[in-house]
């Protein structure tokens, strides 16, 4: 926790140095993934819905799922990019410490501009729910905890997409795929898609599982709990996947000089 805390100051001060810069950097990251929810709100100002979904549930689908990802790629940028760590050859000395590689990979480097990610996130969402007529101190609470499991999710596939890495020395291109694709795709109602696409989005990358899933639940839209409980179930399964994958990779790992 110690070392967890130091990094994280660290981090902090040395991104903090240049305020105005700062700032604007949490701003303009804010907007531009805000870009991606102002698509659907073009196509809704010509709809009254999207197969049975209004504005404000949509907002809440978005606003989960970037949520989650905004605190990822807060404490996990050393993840996302962990390609260049194989490249480099880094990871070599992190083999060599005596402290998990995950967390040494994770403690990295501390993205405080995805502050703005997750605070256009947060303001979409509270619109959203005042819009679908589902605010209220006990929705936020579930909300907000929605949000952590969305979080903890993506870390999870994205913990099984840089252990890929492993085997393949890169993995941008899968990475595209199944974490910005499947993300984008899970900002809109399952129920849109071809039967192909859902069973993706439940079970291979289970993105749908962090908010469609709970979103109905919650609205109304179907009154099965497993639908409410759906990122637990998922991250039941996912979270221990992620980890043994990550193991089975090091053994596989080869140095770069090697």
């Amino acid at each position: 926790m110690e070392t967890f805390k130091a990094l994280f100051i660290a981090s902090l001060k040395s991104q903090t140095e240049y305020r105005f810069n700062f700032i604007m950097d949490i701003i303009l990251s804010g907007l531009a993934i805000f870009s991606d929810f102002m698509i659907t709100l073009v196509i809704l100002s010509n709809f009254k819905d999207m197969a049975g979904w209004n504005l404000g549930e949509i907002a809440l689908i978005y606003s989960i799922i970037e949520g989650g990802w905004g605190i990822f790629r807060l404490f996990g940028e050393g993840l996302h990019r962990f390609q260049e760590l194989t490249l480099s050859g880094r990871f070599d000395v992190m083999l060599i410490r005596p402290v998990s590689t995950v967390k040494q990979v994770m403690l990295q480097k501390f993205q405080f501009r995805r502050l703005g990610v997750i605070g256009q996130a947060v303001g979409v969402g509270i619109i959203g729910a005042l819009y679908a007529d589902m605010a209220s101190p006990g929705f936020f609470v579930v909300y907000c905890i929605l949000i952590v499991l969305s979080a903890m999710l993506i870390f999870s596939v994205n913990l099984i997409l840089s252990a890929i890495a492993f085997w393949t020395i890169r993995n941008e291109d899968i990475l595209v795929l199944a974490s910005y694709s499947m993300r984008t795709a899970a900002y809109y109602p399952l129920n849109i898609y071809a039967d192909f696409v859902k069973i993706v989005l439940t079970f291979i990358v289970p993105m749908a599982t962090a908010a469609y899933y709970p979103m109905s639940y919650l609205s109304g839209k179907t009154d099965s709990i497993f639908a409410l409980i759906a990122p637990i179930l998922s991250l039941i399964v996912f979270m221990p996947l992620s980890f043994w994958l990550w193991k089975q990779g090091e053994k596989h790992y080869s140095s770069t000089g090697s």
